[in-house]
């Protein structure tokens, strides 16, 4: 037996004291292959065309409505070279995993809806411009340390939109501690009988919110907008043709295409003001986080309960990213710290 390793690790390279050191490079990369070159484009892409394939073999013709704020999960773990000195993953490498689930939701939504709306635009703008997706801003709140090569989930699902952007919020999960009932697109994957102990933790005996769910480790939120060339795409319409809405009623004016669209609640402070003192900055988080909470499955997904849910999806979203932010940028004619 001896013998046989000693031979196999000849063929292989590791033989000797520069094989040791060849294999032990090689588990170190194993052990941190997030973090290797390249990975996060393969890990990105195959995100992309696995939720390219689900939307357009299933959640167009068979799941509609109520698939709109439903989560997608993925499973990740954070390797070693993703810690930073206080041996926890660092902030900045949450991000990267966000990109990669986001996208993944994004795609398994609206993915058959993005292409009709492509093709569309090409018709009906009569331009070659290309049709793209552009980031607008992040922002994530971090309750709790993820050790090294500890396992998480990531629960990533469509928070609200207005007239120009749609938002999209992902909670950093400890691994195995929630469990959906069920799973819209495998529907062959066993989902948890009942939900009641999520339910206990987050919600009291009269429904109402008791704070955070304690598996969360950080809450992210991205602002997103559809473009075609200069132009801004509504994100109803893309939604509408992925068949993820219902009808609009008749005295509901659809967004129009714009180079310079409004929104709707273009400011944090007229999104604080629409629900009054029970929203704050010191709950703000609270609130992102339970968001997690089961929701009432039952009814239909009507075009008035769809707007309720946009639109207090909607307050959180501008609290955390508002254009406010942009105008604390005002130094000129100003001192500064120094420039190194």
């Amino acid at each position: 037996m001896a013998f046989e390793l000693a031979s196999l690790r000849s063929r292989l390279g590791f033989s000797g004291r520069a094989g040791f050191w060849k294999l032990l490079a090689l588990v170190f990369a194993l052990l941190n292959l997030k973090s290797l070159p390249f990975v996060w484009h393969m890990r990105l892409f195959k995100g992309l065309f696995d939720g390219i394939r689900s939307s357009r073999i299933r959640l167009a013709s068979k799941v509609g409505p109520a698939a709109l704020f439903q989560p997608m999960i993925s499973s990740s773990r954070s390797g070693f070279l993703e810690c930073d000195y206080n041996l926890h993953k660092s902030n900045s490498t949450y991000f990267s995993d966000f990109d990669v689930a986001r996208v993944a939701t994004l795609v398994s939504l609206c993915g058959n809806g993005i292409d009709i709306t492509r093709k569309e635009l090409a018709k009906e703008l009569g331009t070659k411009d290309s049709f793209g997706i552009a980031l607008g801003g992040v922002s994530c709140d971090f309750r709790r340390e993820i050790k090294p090569y500890e396992g998480f989930e990531i629960w990533t699902r469509l928070l609200s939109w207005d007239n120009k952007w749609f938002y999209g919020i992902s909670h950093f999960v400890k691994k195995g501690a929630v469990k959906p009932i069920g799973y819209t697109l495998q529907p062959w994957k066993k989902g948890k009988a009942s939900n009641a102990e999520s339910s206990k933790i987050i919600l009291g005996s009269e429904g109402a919110r008791q704070g955070p769910h304690p598996a969360i480790f950080a809450t992210a939120i991205a602002k997103y907008v559809f473009k075609k060339g200069r132009r801004t795409i509504p994100p109803e319409r893309v939604f509408r043709a992925a068949g993820l809405l219902p009808p609009r009623p008749a005295d509901q004016e659809t967004p129009p295409v714009s180079i310079t669209p409004d929104t709707e609640a273009s400011t944090i402070d007229a999104a604080a003001a629409s629900i009054g003192e029970s929203f704050t900055a010191n709950n703000a988080g609270d609130i992102m986080a339970a968001s997690l909470a089961p929701k009432v499955a039952d009814g239909e997904w009507t075009w008035e309960r769809i707007e309720a849910e946009r639109k207090r999806g909607l307050r959180v979203a501008e609290f955390y990213i508002g254009d406010k932010l942009n105008e604390e940028f005002d130094y000129e004619g100003k001192p500064a710290l120094g420039h190194y």
